[in-house]
């Protein structure tokens, strides 16, 4: 989740470990120069244009297991090893391979695991590997790649070499297409594998990763004494989630019990100098995994671990089972709670059910946004709930709609401010307008859908099982909040007003933004006698509401979204000083039915000569109630069921027609008696 580590240039600023801040420009420096690369990536002319794509070739097979072995020097930023890729023929006659290679990895060999050699070709970031036989259908073969490379000088690095305090310190990042910066693989993030992580440092540094770990081994690598420390994912993953962090670590460990005699090991790998604020902020994470287990399903990786290994960046990162934390925020004080959540809930979100392309990222990154606000709604109830969420409301940062544009060459575009805050805001809305139970069961049902579960979803996926819940469509949401860039912006006003022995309330309500939005919005009604809670439907330019109470029961206040559910402006407009209406409108009558009065409204937004008729079924007119020339505003007339010569008409459906010149407005009514 690479916003985070944006975030974090700002957290260091005002950072609490004197320790954690010395290396700040080193630290940064490695971030800063990834969204350099992309920057003169950008403007390097219309070949670079376009965010990496699967070739046609990477589209038949499908990778089942990497067997991963790397060397790293810290001294020289160099790296060495090999790759064994297990792969899965998805045609009939699987002729080659292609790997996604940056073009700082210098290929040297090329064979079938284990025998003959096979011939490679090298395009840009890319090698592609013949066969000697065309593979069929459902065929397996592992294939063995030798290399060379120094990772850091990439476009796109994925890997970086720093220091903790005196220590060597070397992470990966390679989130979202940089794992092809320091190892040959496919990838993208639909082709999950499992993996084997053999990485050799130098003697007196640990290495962590993924999984389980399996064990270690002494060699020799660049003429220095190394140690090879092997681990193991048996769930499948995307290639970006791949980790590997090693420096001078103490081990932090902890129980997670997830069923009576079941516990799961917690394992954080910190910097020494941090242990005592790392065992204060992170004795969290037992009842974090147990809420969210709660509210998604038992923690995906139950078979291995959860944990975090601190490395320089500013932020996290949700790598598998092992999340890199950034040591600055280690603070001994929870304040960054918010990101520790976070990236743990990207376990669930992100790891297990993975974006299917970068478009859907606010799979990921939306949803472990929400989970922030989840946690801490957990914690402090529901106005902790609604302050969190309005501090997302940052609309000035967004760039673009939710759902990406998969032709952005830039990496960071994909995780602009808006797949965070605005994603996370979708399902805020989304949870209101299918109700807490319903949300919760379909939130809960997609993170367990075995369809998805250690695959990869898209957002059509998660909308459909959200309609299954709610029972009808919702593309009319997901259209709006996912596609759209502009700010919702409601005007209301509310009068009450004495009629037919009660007391009317009129709320009127105007959208303001070019094109309409559709949503159900909260009001609460205090009168002398009461409090209604009730929900209006808004899908019109201008839209009216009627509430009828007792003469006795007088209205006192009226809120608009009182809980905050809805991403909007909300423009209260006092009825003394009503704006002008934003375009013409003729409203439904109220009451209707009726008998014997109805009120009908109706506003101009420039002087007019209107008439207002009343028309029978059949079309004939029964009584001209408007005729002339009048000026902008709201105007109210009423029909006490009466023809043009004052009696009464009988029982039945009347229309009524607003005229201007050429344009007409219609509404039906109906007259019981």
């Amino acid at each position: 989740m690479l916003r985070r580590i944006i975030i974090g240039l700002t957290f260091l600023l005002a950072g609490a470990s004197a320790w954690a801040q010395s290396p700040f420009e080193q630290i940064h420096g490695d971030v800063l120069r990834k969204m350099e690369a992309s920057r003169i990536r950008r403007a390097s002319g219309p070949g670079m244009m376009l965010a990496p794509q699967p070739t046609a070739n990477q589209l038949l097979f499908d990778v089942q297991h990497y067997d991963l072995n790397v060397a790293v020097n810290p001294t020289t930023r160099a790296v060495e090893g090999t790759v064994q890729a297990t792969i899965k023929s998805l045609t009939a006659a699987l002729g080659a391979i292609d790997l996604d290679a940056d073009v700082v990895l210098t290929i040297l060999s090329v064979r079938i695991a284990g025998g003959e050699a096979l011939s490679w070709t090298r395009g840009a970031n890319l090698l592609t590997v013949n066969l000697p036989t065309p593979l069929a259908n459902g065929g397996i073969v592992t294939i063995e790649v030798s290399y060379t490379g120094n990772p850091t000088a990439a476009a796109d690095p994925g890997l970086f070499f720093t220091s903790a305090g005196s220590n060597p310190l070397v992470y990966s990042l390679s989130e979202p297409w940089s794992a092809r910066a320091w190892w040959p693989c496919k990838d993208y993030p639909d082709d999950k594998a499992t993996f084997d992580i053999y990485l050799a440092v130098p003697e007196g540094i640990q290495a962590v990763s993924n999984g389980t770990y399996i064990g270690s081994q002494s060699e020799t690598h660049w003429g220095a004494a190394y140690r090879n420390y092997h681990w193991r994912e048996d769930y499948q993953m995307s290639t970006y989630l791949a980790s590997i962090a090693a420096t001078v670590y103490t081990r932090l460990d902890d129980r997670f019990v997830y069923a009576p005699g079941d516990t799961m090991p917690i394992t954080h790998y910190v910097y020494p100098g941090l242990v005592s604020r790392a065992q204060t902020d992170f004795n969290i994470t037992a009842p974090a995994l147990s809420f969210f287990s709660s509210i998604l399903g038992l923690y995906p990786f139950i078979n291995e671990k959860y944990g975090v290994a601190l490395c320089s960046i500013g932020g996290g990162m949700e790598h598998q089972t092992l999340t890199s934390y950034g040591g600055s925020l280690v603070t001994g004080t929870h304040y960054y709670d918010w990101v520790y959540v976070h990236e743990m809930s990207h376990q669930w979100f992100g790891d297990m059910i993975t974006c299917k392309n970068w478009v859907h990222v606010w799979l990921n990154e939306g949803f472990a946004s929400y989970c922030e606000a989840l946690w801490f709604e957990h914690l402090q109830g529901a106005a902790k709930l609604k302050s969190y969420m309005e501090g997302k409301d940052h609309v000035s940062y967004w760039n673009g709609p939710v759902l990406r544009n998969p032709n952005n060459p830039d990496q960071w575009y994909y995780f602009d401010n808006v797949v965070y805050d605005k994603g996370a805001w979708t399902l805020h809305m989304l949870r209101h307008v299918m109700g807490d139970s319903t949300f919760f069961h379909a939130f809960k049902d997609y993170a367990t859908d075995p369809r998805y579960r250690f695959g990869t979803a898209e957002t059509n996926d998660f909308r459909a099982v959200c309609e299954a819940h709610h029972g009808s469509s919702l593309g009319w949401f997901f259209n709006e909040w996912l596609t759209r860039t502009d700010r919702l912006t409601y005007q209301w006003s509310h009068k009450a007003y004495a009629l037919n022995g009660g007391i009317n309330l009129t709320v009127v309500v105007d959208q303001l933004q070019d094109s309409l939005y559709t949503m159900p919005v909260d009001l609460r009604i205090t009168s002398t006698e009461r409090v209604v809670d009730t929900t209006i439907w808004v899908d019109e330019r201008h839209n009216e509401f009627h509430f009828f109470f007792g003469a006795e029961d007088a209205v006192q206040n009226v809120a608009f979204d009182p809980g905050h559910w809805i991403l909007s402006t909300d423009n209260e407009v006092t009825t003394d000083a009503a704006a002008l209406p934003s375009a013409v409108f003729l409203d439904q009558n109220f009451p209707n039915p009726f008998n014997p009065r109805t009120v009908i409204r109706f506003g101009l937004d420039a002087p007019s000569t209107v008439r207002l008729d009343v028309y029978d079924a059949r079309g004939a007119l029964v009584n001209r109630l408007v005729a002339g020339r009048l000026g902008a505003g709201v105007h109210e007339v009423s029909w006490v069921g009466t023809n043009e010569r004052g009696e009464s008409v009988a029982s039945g459906v009347y229309f009524y027609r607003l005229s201007m010149g050429r344009r007409e407005i219609t509404r039906k009514m109906i007259l019981l008696r």
